[in-house]
Formats: C-alpha cells, structure tokens, sequence
C-alpha cells in the first residue's frame, strides 16, 4: 500500500423513526444560486491519538443516519431540472450519503504537525467528488484509518446547502451523537431578558407546526427577500446541466500553510493599529478579523512584490454573516446560506504608509459596517468589475471547529483541503482559546516573504 488504499464504500440513510420524510425537493435561494459552479467545501480532520475498532466506524456510520434528518438536504443530489431551467436538491427514498472506508499508511503525525502541508496527501483523505455535471450529491464522507495509529474525517459539502455556520453546526452535532450514542437535545435554557422575535419569519412559524419540525432550519423562508437576489440561475451557471471547473491548483506551484496567531499577538497587532489610528482621532478599537484582515492583506501584497510607489487598485475580497442584519433577522437556527459579498478597494501607496495597518483596519470596519446597512436597508450589493490583485478572505475568527469530538478527542488539526486561488486566506478560531488559525495558500516565491512578513512585525514595534 502506498498512501491510501480504499476498503469500501456503503450508503448511509436518514433514520426517520415515526416522522414523515420532509420534501423530496427543495428549491434554492438567490444566497445558494451563487455556489452552483463552485466546488464541494472539502474538510479533513485528523485525531492522530484516536484507538481504532471495528465498532468505531459502524458508530461513526449509525450517528450519521441518526443525524442527517436535522438536516434533511445533505441527503440530496444537486440536480438540474430542463423543464424549468431550475437547479434543486432532490431527495427520494433510495437517497443516502456515501460514506467510504479506507486505509492509509502516510504519518498522521508528520500530516498533523508540519504548518506547510502536504496537499496531494491531504487529498487522498477527502471524497473525490467530480463536479463537471449535474447531479452531484451533497455530501460525501471519507473515514480513513492509519497503519501508525489513528484516523481522519474527511467529509465534502456542497456549498448550495450551506454556508459554513451551517456546516459546522452539522459536524458538530454529528460528533456530538457519534459521541454520546444521541441526538444533541433540542431543548435551550432560557434566559429572563427579551429574546429577539424569530417567529415572524413565515417558514420558521410553519415549521414549528407541521408534523416534522427541525431543530436547525435548512430551508431560506420566503418572507425574506432581497433585490440581491439573480432572476435566473442560469447567470451562476450559464451552461447547465455542465458545470464550468475552476482550474486546479498546481500544488507545485501554490503551497498551502498554516498559522496560529496567539492572544498575545492579535493584542499587539491591535495596539500597533490604534496608535496609527490616533492621527485621524479615530480611537474605536478594531476587531480581532479587522486586524487579522488588514495584517494579512499587507503582507500577502508586499510578499507579490507590491510596493509604495504602487497606485494599482488592491482587493480584500470576503462576506458579511447576513443573519442578524435581515430585515427580519434570521434565526440562529438556520444552517442555510445567508452571505453577503464585499470587497475593499486599496493600494500599494496607503497599504505601505506607515500607518498603513490602522488606516486599513479602518477601511475594512467602515465597508464591513456598510455592507450590514445595505442588508438592513434590503439595498443592493454591487461589487462591480474587481480588476486588480486580490486577496479573498474566507470564515471567521468566531467559529469553532476544533469541538468536533467522535469518541476520540478533539482533532490535532482542521484544514481545508479545496483552497484553489493564490491569495486566499480561511480563518477560523484556533485550537486554544482566544487563537486564530490562518490558512494561506500562495506560489512558492511570496509564501517564503510572507512568512517572514507576517510573522516579523514585531520587530519593528
């Protein structure tokens, strides 16, 4: 065996009991329009100490039937309809996750620890979904066991399901089944102050009393709408049922790194940019992602060779959690897609001044708090022609994703194995409290100055 051998595969269906299956269909809303073209979310989890038995995987396969009624579309294929131009999650009674089971003989360890990684590894412990033409399910799992001891998760989500607020909250109630032999419980404690009323959402009050209710909402209510919204799918995939591919990323080329960014760090990286923000007597302090998303924006661009003499318009391309901002606002509940674009203009000339980092900081606050005004307003975002360098920054510092636990402790390390874009960053909380972890994928040349960049800026304090 070299690398990874696969053992089996076997279909994975819902366990409905005594509730009646939901919808066979569901349609899409304009927020999961926009992924059709985009590739499935690919995630691997690694738990290098876990002791592996033959009943480790029948539980890993029955938590997943127990869970996936909650969240009813991971089930589907994402399929074209020619009579009506629609693209639809359909469901029926044969559907199921393809769950596979492998074997691997690669160092989980050596996987787990190097902060560059390994990619043409990592991407033998994740599905291989093609995504060249509909239908393509949902969601595909990948469970591989390791000669040395230990396992990885690896699990593929399509993004028109759910963005990754929902994709976590389905990880982690999963883990938490697969764990505890149950369903997470549906019941919150309540708290004595006034809760913001989410029942007059039209969707949420007809699921609170129909037959089947779902504790995590997967469905966009059609009381909320947004001029946001295509008219037609066909201008997220004009060629349906073909999906164009986005080209692959040569690996030789692009590596991909990761960084955990201390408490201590984000602080200074904080006070840097407040005394540079003292000039234009703006002193509300930035946020840990306005920081972060400035810091990394300056390096990524002086580590492609951007200089202060540079006029060049410079993007920081990310999204907005539009949840709370609807009018009305959505449940926390939901899991569906709710993001909303935005991009920052920029330069070399005020990203390199030397108070390039709080006036960036600035800039980032000030679209990020337009772009929750245009949501409220139920206005249009219109990011226009971005023709220019970009750094896409993808997640945010306040998810979680090291809570996944199966049985066998919180995984050694998360990662991403679908990064595709030079420049592109994904963030999410760290391992240990108040940490960061960053994930940067960029060619070979401006990795290495970045790094240094990156991590340097504490000896110019």
């Amino acid at each position: 065996m070299a690398g990874v051998r696969i053992l089996g595969s076997s279909k994975v269906r819902p366990r409905y009991d005594d509730s009646p299956p939901p919808t066979s269909s569901t349609r899409l809303s304009f927020f999961d329009t926009y992924w059709i073209p985009v590739q499935p979310v690919k995630t691997v989890l690694l738990y290098p100490d876990a002791a592996f038995f033959p009943a480790s995987f029948d539980s890993f396969k029955s938590s997943l039937s127990l869970i996936l009624p909650k969240f009813h579309p991971l089930v589907g294929d994402l399929t074209y309809q020619p009579a009506t131009g629609e693209v639809t999650i359909v469901c029926s009674d044969e559907s199921g996750v393809i769950v596979t089971e492998a074997e691997s003989d690669l160092d989980i360890r050596c996987l787990a620890g190097e902060p560059t990684h390994d990619m043409d590894s990592f991407l033998k412990l994740v599905p291989n979904v093609a995504h060249e033409e509909l239908p393509v399910p949902i969601l595909s799992v990948q469970f591989t066991r390791f000669s040395s001891g230990g396992v990885t998760v690896g699990i593929s989500i399509h993004h028109v399901a759910m963005d990754a607020t929902g994709q976590w909250k389905f990880i982690n109630c999963w883990a938490k089944t697969c764990c505890n032999g149950a369903v997470p419980s549906e019941r919150r404690r309540r708290k004595k102050k006034k809760k913001k009323n989410y029942k007059q959402s039209k969707l949420f009050t007809k699921l609170h009393t129909s037959q089947y209710f779902f504790p995590f909402l997967p469905f966009f209510p059609s009381s909320h709408t947004h001029p946001n919204a295509p008219n037609e799918t066909l201008i997220d995939a004009p060629n349906l049922p073909k999906i164009d591919p986005y080209p692959s990323p040569d690996h030789k080329q692009l590596i991909q790194r990761s960084f955990t960014v201390d408490a201590t760090t984000i602080q200074l990286l904080k006070q840097r940019a407040m005394q540079e923000k003292e000039a234009t007597h703006n002193l509300s302090p930035p946020t840990t992602f306005e920081v972060l998303g400035a810091h990394i924006w300056i390096s990524i661009a002086r580590a492609m060779g951007i200089t202060s003499e540079n006029n060049k318009p410079i993007f920081l391309f990310s999204f907005v959690d539009g949840r709370p901002f609807l009018p009305p606002p959505m449940s926390p509940a939901y899991t569906g897609n709710c993001l909303f674009p935005f991009h920052v203009a920029s330069s070399g000339t005020h990203l390199m001044a030397t108070d390039g980092l709080g006036r960036t900081c600035e800039r980032i606050a000030e679209t990020v708090n337009t772009t929750k005004d245009i949501i409220k307003r139920g206005s249009k975002v219109n990011l226009g022609f971005l023709d220019g360098m970009k750094v896409v920054l993808v997640g945010t510092n306040r998810l979680e994703v090291y809570g996944a636990d199966f049985g066998w402790g919180k995984p050694s390390l998360m990662l991403h194995a679908a990064m595709n874009h030079d420049g592109e960053v994904v963030i999410f909380a760290g391992k240990e409290k108040g940490t960061v972890q960053l994930t940067v994928k960029l060619n070979n040349e401006a990795m290495e100055k970045f790094v240094h960049l990156f991590q340097g800026f504490k000896s110019h304090l």
